[in-house]
């Protein structure tokens, strides 16, 4: 059987950042949010998400389906798959209650908005939500997960063969998608996804390549590359920011002609982070960032992403409820910012309850056993009731010596000795 693989704390920290940056883009006028990574460049959180997601498939499964766990491996990835589902399904039916809840306690029906297929069309949209087909604003990432975890077995396997065979397949799929207008659609509401998977599959299997090298020693450097990617990280970040305020509108010029599209992955965006990723990897920005007192608290954040997004989705969700009563606070721009520091600061309660409950329930299960002896009735003794206990300890590797011992003691019906053992986390 296939060692579990260990955590790679580079990979945590990334992902807490990634989930705080998407819980500040989606929280309503506020100012943080012009300084995360979509105000940069021509990607944001998103791709990092995904990116990850793909490496931690790599490293928790791949390992395990490349070894001969095949079956063990698929079913792992189908458990994962299906917890995302049911925490998108609870994720939609509490953010439906908070917005018709306050719409009802405030007589404000443009609340109703984002539910109004709910309210109008109770039967269909709640199948649609089950069947992933309806997805609401700012809760469509986990069904495009979802979607990826469903083709792992098959990227998986194309990888076994060649890393390369899995990428050029995942980019033809990726062309297919562009070319084609290839995207799933939703219903009951006519659309399509806004995370169409059939093109962001791309970025989860080049997660996959990247977790496959880790394992083998990591990503190796070229300087001609990473020169590069230096040159494409900077021209966006002068695209995007309007030269740094010296060429007004330059973004809005630039953006319809390069192609910077979210729901089918633009080019522009797929090139963006994989030059920006591949510098943060080369460049000891993570060995830099281990130093500082923000990176535990994000490992932390990022170990628990799926409670701490689910968190994240429905503050937001509360956000901008309380954003539509903005008029009744004096400091518009405090109450986004108090919002913001709020909801990080839960993010980390979160993740320190939930790390905090595993200890316990990890120290519970490697903590001494505890043997308390039988009441010796009338009639018998002390040394005989112990002897007609039903315990059996479970003793670990012991001596030679040790072993005949214990079996003497059993033999004579003497007093059986607790024995404590200790597990080894």
């Amino acid at each position: 059987m296939a060692a579990p693989a260990k955590r790679i704390d580079g990979i945590d920290f990334w992902r807490g950042l990634a989930l705080l940056m998407i819980f500040i883009d989606h929280v309503p006028e506020n100012v943080f949010q012009h300084v995360t990574q979509k105000n940069f460049g021509f990607s944001d959180a998103a791709e990092l998400f995904v990116f990850l997601a793909g490496v931690s498939v790599a490293l928790a499964y791949g390992t395990r389906f490349f070894e001969g766990e095949t079956v063990g491996a698929v079913r792992a990835v189908l458990r994962r798959a299906f917890t995302l589902y049911w925490v998108q399904i609870l994720i939609s039916l509490l953010i439906i209650a908070i917005f018709v809840g306050a719409a009802a306690l405030w007589d404000e029906n443009d609340l109703l908005e984002d539910a109004d297929a709910v309210v109008s069309n109770p039967l269909q949209t709640s199948a649609g939500i089950l069947a992933l087909l309806h997805q609401l604003e700012n809760a469509n990432i986990l069904p495009l997960y979802i979607a990826l975890l469903l083709m792992t077995p098959l990227l998986l396997a194309l990888a076994r063969r060649d890393d390369r065979l899995m990428l050029a397949a995942s980019a033809g799929i990726y062309l297919a998608a562009r070319a084609f207008s290839l995207n799933l659609s939703t219903w009951p509401v006519e659309g399509t996804w806004f995370f169409n998977p059939i093109a962001w599959q791309l970025i989860f299997a080049i997660g996959i390549f990247a977790g496959r090298r880790l394992k083998r020693g990591g990503i190796a450097y070229d300087a001609r590359l990473f020169a590069a990617c230096l040159a494409v990280v900077a021209i966006a970040a002068v695209v995007r920011t309007d030269a740094f305020g010296y060429a007004s509108g330059l973004w809005q010029d630039v953006r319809d002609v390069l192609d910077c599209g979210k729901t089918d992955l633009g080019f522009a965006r797929l090139v963006h982070f994989l030059a920006l990723a591949y510098i943060v990897y080369h460049s000891g920005l993570t060995g830099l960032m281990r130093r500082t007192r923000a990176f535990l608290p994000l490992c932390l954040i990022g170990r628990y992403g799926l409670p701490v997004f689910a968190t994240g989705t429905v503050l937001s969700a509360m956000g901008e409820v309380v954003e539509t009563r903005s008029e009744a606070f004096s400091h518009e721009v405090a109450l986004g910012a108090a919002m913001v520091v709020g909801g990080i600061l839960m993010h980390y309660l979160v993740a320190r309850g939930l790390a905090a409950w595993k200890d316990k329930s990890r120290a519970q299960q490697s903590s001494p056993i505890a043997i308390c002896a039988p009441r010796a009735g009338p009639g018998r003794s002390r040394s005989a009731a112990w002897a007609r206990s039903t315990w059996r300890p479970a003793y670990p590797s012991r001596s030679t010596d040790t072993r005949r011992t214990e079996r003497r003691d059993h033999s004579s019906s003497s007093i059986a000795r607790p024995i404590t053992r200790s597990v080894r986390e």
